[in-house]
């Protein structure tokens, strides 16, 4: 009898397989985990005060995201880093229902021990995105199709969340079940390859000196800080404009899930559109697709399907977002500064978080949903006009670096 004979499977292949699964548990896990709001406003938090906690948990993360890169960069390893920060984020959130609430003490517990988790959990996911990335792009793989798994499960899992997990046992059990399905993706990261582009950086001081002699990158962090403004209104705030408009908010998970679900074309055809379009230019069209989401929010919405058929243009645009913002900071960084480069990238968009929270939480509870949502799109297409006129200049051999 003849024998069947396979071909074996390339390293790169494997190694495209073992991202894509890092990428769509990890995402799986978080679409879990992500009802934080929902638990603080079914706990009496009203937006003014949200918005101070994740001010305060902004604050934390900057210093969390700059000790974890500079830590990835002298270690030279990202893995090991993801597989820490994976570990203590999941198991440290899991406590967060063991918070005692309604006692005149509970909102100080909140504001101490979220934001101190945070320290751990915020650079979950930038530094899965830095594994994905490196060795997308040292073994030439799609990083777009890869991250899409991601997109995929995040909303296949959001759509399970909301109509099973949370109905049988509630918000809170959503904390420890992304643990839970988070295992698995820490597992996988042992077999990850150690991206060589994360070599040991030398002691010395010229680090973040050397970066901030890039004008493109300068450019880059100056959009992002007015970007991440119009992000922290939109993303944090949603579950309050649900329900300022008589909208159940446990149904944000199934918004999510649609918008993550659109992600998928642009992070598929990324690596088409970048050869045929700047990165630069992909950026600001993501941005747009996002204001204009909010916009939309801000003038017509009223219901549950326009909050899912608005959502769409924003995940089009988060999509477009994710597959050029990561390479784009490592085609201006050098390589043995990018994972220091993007631990400023997100520190910086943590530093509009705390701007974003605090005005935010008071912005909305003073002039409203819809009306706070429209100042959401302005400042939106406000990043897009600043990163538009800071690409116009052409900078100097020195400062292109």
């Amino acid at each position: 009898m003849k024998k069947l004979h396979f071909p074996a499977m390339t390293p790169q292949s494997a190694e495209a397989l073992r991202l894509a699964a890092v990428q769509g548990i990890f995402w799986a896990s978080w679409a879990v985990g992500c009802y934080q709001t929902i638990y603080l406003q079914n706990n009496g938090f009203p937006a003014s005060q949200f918005g101070l906690l994740n001010a305060i948990a902004c604050a934390v993360a900057i210093i969390a995201m700059t000790f974890w890169g500079m830590v990835s960069d002298r270690i030279g390893s990202v893995r090991k880093i993801v597989i820490l920060t994976l570990t203590l984020g999941i198991l440290l959130y899991a406590l967060i229902p063991l918070i005692p609430t309604g006692k005149s003490y509970s909102t100080l517990l909140f504001l101490i021990i979220i934001p101190a988790i945070g320290f751990f959990r915020v650079p979950m996911s930038p530094f899965v995105d830095n594994l994905t990335v490196r060795n997308c792009a040292e073994h030439r793989l799609n990083y777009g199709a890869i991250r899409s798994s991601g997109s995929l499960f995040f909303a296949i899992s959001g759509v399970i969340t909301v109509n099973c997990l949370i109905p049988a046992l509630g918000v809170s059990s959503t904390f420890w079940a992304m643990g839970l399905v988070m295992i698995p993706a820490i597992i996988l990261v042992f077999f990850c390859y150690e991206p060589q582009s994360g070599v040991r950086a030398k002691k010395s001081r010229v680090g973040s000196k050397e970066l901030f002699k890039n004008y493109r990158f300068v450019a880059f962090l100056l959009f992002a800080f007015f970007f991440y403004i119009a992000v922290t209104f939109e993303g944090n705030f949603l579950p309050y404009l649900m329900s300022d408009i008589g909208v159940e908010s446990t149904n944000i998970g199934l918004v999510l899930s649609i918008r993550a679900m659109m992600e998928i074309p642009f992070l598929f055809f990324i690596v088409n559109l970048r050869r045929h379009i700047k990165l630069r230019y992909l950026i600001m069209l993501a941005a747009a697709l996002m204001g204009v989401e909010c916009l939309l929010l801000g003038f017509f919405v009223s219901s549950l399907p326009q909050f899912i058929i608005f959502a769409s243009f924003f995940g089009l645009g988060n999509g477009a977002f994710l597959g050029t913002s990561t390479n784009y900071i490592y085609e201006l960084a050098p390589a043995h500064l990018r994972a220091t480069a993007h631990g400023m990238f997100i520190s910086v968009s943590q530093v509009a978080g705390i701007l974003g929270n605090l005005l935010g939480g008071f912005l909305f509870d003073a002039v409203g949903g819809k009306p706070f949502y429209l100042i959401a799109g302005a400042v939106m297409f406000l990043s897009v006009v600043v990163f538009a006129i800071s690409s116009m200049k052409r900078p100097s051999a020195a400062q292109a670096g």
